[in-house]
C-alpha cells in the first residue's frame, strides 16, 4: 500500500485534536501546524481558514484534497482556485474527519453528507450547501441528486 501524506493545519486544540485522531492511521506523515512542510501532501484538513494558509496550501500542496473542518469552504474555493471536487467541508469532529480522510486517502468510496459548492445540482448554482455526496480518492465523486 502507498503512504499518503496529511497535514493538519490551523492552530489551536482543533488541530490537536484532528492530528491525534488521524495519526492513528498508517498515513506516512501527519504534520500539525507547520504550513512550510505541506508540500507532497495528499489531504490538508484545515481547523480554520484564512488567506495566508489557504495561499500557502494552493502554492505547496496544488493537489492536495482540502478538508475544510472549521472556517469557510468557500474561502478556500475562491483562495486556492482548486476544482470543487478537492475543496470538501465536513463538520468540525474528529471522527468525522477521519472519515471524510480515510475515504479519500484509502479510496473507500463513501456516502457522506458534506459541504461542497453545487452548480446546478439540487436546484442550486454557484452555491455552497451540505448535500449528500460520494467521496473516495481525489475527493468528491458525485453529488446525490436524492438521499
Amino acid at each position: 500500500m502507498v503512504r499518503r501524506k496529511v497535514s493538519v493545519v490551523g492552530g489551536g486544540d482543533l488541530s490537536v485534536a484532528f492530528a491525534e485522531r488521524l495519526g492513528r492511521e498508517d498515513y506516512a506523515d501527519v504534520v500539525v501546524d507547520d504550513v512550510s512542510e505541506i508540500s507532497g501532501s495528499d489531504v490538508v484538513v484545515l481547523a480554520e481558514t484564512n488567506g495566508e494558509v489557504l495561499a500557502q496550501i494552493r502554492d505547496r500542496a496544488p493537489n492536495a484534497v482540502v478538508v475544510v473542518a472549521g472556517g469557510s469552504v468557500q474561502a478556500a474555493c475562491e483562495t486556492t482556485l482548486f476544482p470543487r471536487a478537492r475543496i470538501i467541508g465536513v463538520e468540525a469532529d474528529a471522527a468525522k474527519v477521519a472519515e471524510l480522510v480515510d475515504a479519500v486517502v484509502l479510496g473507500r468510496e463513501r456516502v457522506l453528507t458534506l459541504t461542497v459548492r453545487c452548480e446546478g445540482e439540487r436546484g442550486l448554482d454557484g452555491e455552497f450547501a451540505a448535500v449528500p455526496v460520494r467521496v473516495g480518492a481525489g475527493g468528491v465523486k458525485e453529488i446525490l441528486e436524492q438521499d
